[in-house]
């Protein structure tokens, strides 16, 4: 890892009492920048409810669909060998800043996405909002990103799906991986326990923690503890025999943060209420098992029942107190089969029950994207203690026709049943691919998609139970080619269509009053590095325009992530079996961000800002390249080096005013940082 300390330690949350922490948290560690950029990084993040989903393999023609193995974004430079945070270098991927992962994929926003890590539902995929990925990088075999128009078999998301695939632990001896970098480490342990049985654990901790004690941020004052994380993952495989696999599977995540606002700092005087010390705890544990069974003639079935327990205690100021603790109990089925020569078919359905205990004491300041100003201390104080119980369940159904050598068509439809708000929803979806040439395929698809909507927007006290669930239809249309040596590129027109986004009522809390839309194009140039030779990487790029609009009022403006101009140049050069050289360049527009124009004293006598047009205005260009060497001592030792942000280009993520809003700075990211580890294999 490098030696960065980000400033947006906020992780991805389960429940009401999660989301308005994380609101809270934004608004105590970023107000600064975020007071000019409010939509972005004070509103509350939107965190759904837990939802169990399962991974299959999509029949279709790849339509927007990217594919990388673990072995090539493992060495990527800038990622510090964290092979999930690699992703933000693929097309049509846009990031908030240095500090954050959490990929925003086509003018949706990073909670709108799903996530699958083998098979199974993960709480979270990064750690303290972005900086370092849950999943051991050893481990992962394949790494799938679905950007738009995704098949039936995925569950409900406007966004995109991340679909990661885990590799089986190694059969010949007992072996493992120890790395060690400069914020954490992390340690594997494989091998067989008899002929048909085998197993891996992995654990990875911060340990910068116990190092330093406190960072202070100058401008707003905030005194913030190190973060300290920690996860886990485990899986134990018996092959029962040729055609039956069972594997039990045991992971899990947690994060720590405190931090101090001092009741003279400039974060005090502009939100008094998050005055004082704060802490936020949150973690997650899923333990299950899956079946695996081939009945010959293409008939194939997957099976996983498993439970996910999700905790969260914080406190912010005195702007919230709350704990929670959600249990959620779901089972999986999947069966694959072929009715007739050239015909695929999959059908898929799921059932989870969930319970919710809660206890909350908070500032309701009901902060979406669609509102300029998010102000806790104003907002009022409302209390909620409540268990609640809810079923959900998904079915699908998927068939794939290979008409001819060159023509296939895919229809499915996929079905929700949410038991909590009482709403169901069935949407079509459908795929057509063409194979012009052997190496040459044009591609178009289709559907239509929901989601939840954000936690905190439908507990009773905080939201609105009688809200509909975001809805968006996405149209794709492609052209992939292959050619000589490894090479290979695609090009990719899409149109993304969104509906029922929440908005702040003052009534009710929230209503549907929200819509979007986003397009675009992306290349895609690509050298496989199991081609031969000795240069690979690839090149991406987006130009693409994204909008909000509040249909209450009328106004639009841009979307949050919407960065019209976003390149990456990913180059690796393999030396020797010893020696690997690599550099990636990134470049994107600079981001919306909503103007300060000046202030005003409210009825309280505190000074408050007056807000420009929303998102308004935009950063200047984000560029950064990062370097990386690597070196191979041995079959045991492995090292490396980066250099983060080389040429120590100076990229703004916002501006921080003074007390009353008369002045503002800016705020930078990343300086020129190094970066190095040790990898060693026993």
């Amino acid at each position: 890892m490098t030696a960065h300390l980000t400033a947006h330690p906020t992780a991805q949350l389960f429940i009401a009492a999660a989301a308005l922490a994380a609101a809270c948290t934004a608004q105590a560690q970023t107000e600064p920048a975020a007071a000019a950029a409010p939509a972005a990084a004070s509103a509350p993040a939107a965190i759904e409810l837990p939802r169990v989903e399962i991974t299959t393999r999509s029949e279709r023609a790849p339509t927007s669909r990217s594919v990388m193995s673990g072995d090539e974004l493992r060495t990527v430079p800038g990622t510090a060998g964290d092979t999930m945070k690699a992703l933000q270098a693929l097309p049509g991927v846009a990031v908030a800043d240095d500090s954050s992962a959490a990929p925003a994929v086509r003018g949706s926003r990073p909670d709108d996405n799903l996530y699958y890590v083998d098979f199974l539902p993960v709480g979270y995929l990064f750690h303290m909002g972005g900086l370092v990925s849950t999943v051991h990088s050893d481990l992962v075999r394949q790494f799938e990103l679905y950007s738009a128009a995704f098949g039936p078999e995925y569950g409900d998301a406007i966004g995109a799906v991340l679909d990661v695939t885990l590799r089986n632990p190694r059969t010949d001896r007992l072996g493992g991986v120890l790395n060690v970098s400069l914020l954490g480490a992390d340690a594997l342990i494989e091998g067989p326990i008899n002929e048909k049985q085998s197993f891996y654990f992995a654990v990875k901790r911060s340990y910068i923690d116990l190092l330093l004690d406190t960072v202070e941020d100058e401008d707003s004052g905030v005194i913030i503890s190190v973060p300290r994380y920690w996860d886990y993952q485990g899986k134990y495989l018996w092959n029962l025999n040729a055609e039956h696999q069972l594997s039990f599977h045991a992971t899990g995540a947690a994060d720590k943060l405190e931090f101090r606002v001092p009741s003279g700092s400039t974060l005090a005087t502009q939100e008094p209420v998050l005055a004082g010390d704060s802490a936020l705890n949150t973690g997650y544990a899923t333990q299950a098992v899956v079946w695996d069974g081939d009945f010959g003639r293409g008939v194939s079935n997957k099976l996983a029942f498993g439970r996910t327990i999700d905790r969260n205690t914080s406190s912010v100021g005195t702007a919230l107190r709350a704990t929670s603790r959600a249990n959620t109990v779901f089972l999986r089925e999947q069966l694959r089969f072929k009715p007739a020569a050239g015909h695929d078919t999959s059908v898929g359905g799921s059932i989870e029950s969930m319970t919710i205990d809660y206890d909350i004491d908070a500032r309701n300041a009901r902060c979406t994207e669609f509102e300029p100003d998010c102000d806790f201390s104003s907002a009022p104080q409302v209390q909620a203690r409540d268990s609640l119980h809810a079923k959900f369940g998904n079915a699908y159904l998927s068939h794939r026709w290979q008409a001819t050598e060159a023509w296939a068509l895919s229809l499915g439809a996929h079905h929700t049943r949410d038991g909590y708000l009482g709403r169901r929803y069935t949407e079509p979806r459908l795929g057509v691919e063409w194979k012009s040439t052997p190496s040459t395929t044009f591609t178009a698809a289709w559907g239509r998609h929901n989601q939840f909507p954000a936690g905190e927007q439908v507990i009773p006290g905080f939201g609105n139970t009688g809200l509909w669930h975001l809805r968006a239809t996405h149209s794709v249309l492609g052209v992939a080619q292959k050619l000589d040596r490894g090479w290979s590129w695609k090009l990719e027109a899409y149109q993304k269509k969104f509906g029922d986004f929440v908005v702040a009522d003052p009534t009710v809390n929230y209503v549907n009053g929200g819509s979007g839309r986003s397009r675009g194009a992306e290349l895609l140039i690509k050298k496989d590095p199991n081609s031969g030779g000795k240069l690979s990487g690839w090149l991406a790029l987006s130009l693409s325009k994204a909008r909000r609009q509040n249909d209450i009022t009328g106004r639009e403006f841009p979307f949050d992530f919407d960065q019209p101009v976003i390149a990456h140049l990913v180059m690796q050069y393999r030396q020797s079996e010893r020696w690997m050289y690599g550099a990636k360049w990134s470049y994107h527009t600079g981001s919306p961000y909503t103007p300060i124009t000046g202030s005003y004293v409210d009825t309280d006598g505190r000074t408050r800002p007056t807000y420009g047009e929303l998102n308004g205005e935009r950063l200047p260009a984000y560029h950064r390249l990062d370097l990386r060497a690597d070196w191979k001592l041995s079959p045991r030792y492995s090292f490396y080096g980066e250099l983060i942000n080389a040429y120590a280009r100076k990229n703004l993520s916002g501006y921080s005013y003074n007390a009353d809003y008369s002045e503002r700075k800016p705020v930078t990211q990343l300086p020129l940082l190094v970066s190095f580890g040790v990898l060693v294999k026993f």
